[in-house]
């Protein structure tokens, strides 16, 4: 372990994280940020958040009921606020034309990220259940009645409507194809042009958090604790390995190997080629969201950084620490036995 730290109260909502810091909002109504260097807290601000918040740059944007607000991510200063007329359901995401914010209304609404103003709102017809940016001005919206949508955001314009057969709980976007993870047991691969299923993968339970890839492979975990690996392109299931326990987040990629989170508190890790155990870390209690991986940069190690339940926040060498395994014979090469010369 790098270091640990104790919040103040426990967290209230899944932490926001850049290259910097991590961005935690706590029960009592503050907003903790951490330097996930040394573990020290940056700043506090007196803020609340109903939805996760999300780390864009130079600022920290969020919502407390209906209200959304922006503040600057050095500092926790307000940046602004702007009134959406109903409680905001997920947390904002980012697009190359603003924030979109989703509303207990039913509406998808957007805002200039650097002063708040309201710049389109669009009626979705129904309760939005997940959401995902993409490049290009793309946004995805799943509803709870199976539809997703894909949206440019330059416009409002409905590029595309794909129905599923059970809501979208997640979306993962990955170059040409948008990963869903759905009610219905299923992993899809939508096709970001138009809807198109390019493959899916049944589970046996639903899909948890963020789906992650590689060159060759898709990695995900679902609710049946089960870890999946499939090829990226055809969807074909390349290996999958059972979990100790039920997953929280989905499986972070630091290297060649995949660290996941559970309902036990512990960290394992997984080998990216075949699914076997790399090593396990213990942590001080139940994990709140997946592990987060900070890429090392210049004498600054990779690091996993996790929150707990209860409060405690913790930085983890990239590689978790493997399993002592017993010795089956000793190292090195025999040794002729001593003879004692007999005594004169």
């Amino acid at each position: 372990m790098i270091w640990q730290f104790a919040l103040p109260a426990p967290p209230a909502q899944l932490p926001a994280f850049d290259d910097a810091r991590l961005y935690v909002a706590l029960r009592d109504g503050t907003l903790v940020a951490l330097d996930h260097v040394t573990g020290l807290p940056a700043w506090s601000a007196s803020r609340d958040a109903t939805v996760a918040p999300l780390s864009l740059g130079p600022f920290l944007v969020g919502a407390s009921g209906a209200t959304a607000w922006a503040l600057d991510a050095a500092t926790g200063s307000p940046r602004w606020q702007h009134d959406l007329g109903a409680v905001v359901v997920l947390a904002p995401i980012a697009t190359d034309a603003g924030l979109l914010f989703l509303t207990g209304a039913n509406d998808a609404v957007l805002l200039a990220s650097e002063d708040g103003r309201e710049i389109w709102r669009q009626p979705l017809s129904g309760r939005a259940t997940s959401s995902a940016a993409g490049v290009g001005g793309r946004a995805w919206v799943g509803l709870d009645d199976g539809r997703v949508l894909a949206m440019q955001t330059s416009n409002r314009a409905i590029q595309w409507t794909r129905t599923l057969t059970g809501a979208a709980l997640v979306m993962t976007p990955l170059g040409d194809r948008l990963l869903v993870g759905s009610a219905d047991n299923f992993l899809y691969a939508l096709r970001v042009k138009d809807g198109g299923v390019a493959w899916r993968w049944r589970t046996g339970g639903d899909v948890v958090g963020a789906a992650t890839a590689d060159a060759r492979r898709v990695y995900f975990v679902s609710l049946d604790a089960t870890l999946r690996a499939t090829d990226r392109r055809h969807g074909d299931l390349r290996w999958e390995r059972p979990l100790a326990a039920r997953p929280v987040g989905g499986p972070a990629l630091a290297g060649d190997i995949l660290v996941v989170a559970g309902v036990s508190p512990e960290l394992r890790g997984f080998k990216t080629g075949d699914g076997g155990l790399a090593g396990s870390a213990p942590l001080p209690g139940r994990a709140l969201h997946g592990p987060l991986v900070a890429a090392a940069r210049g004498s600054i190690p990779a690091r996993v950084v996790i929150t707990t339940a209860g409060g405690q926040v913790l930085a983890i060498g990239q590689t978790v620490e493997p399993r002592l395994v017993p010795l089956e014979f000793l190292p090195g090469r025999p040794l002729p036995p001593e003879v004692l010369l007999p005594i004169r």
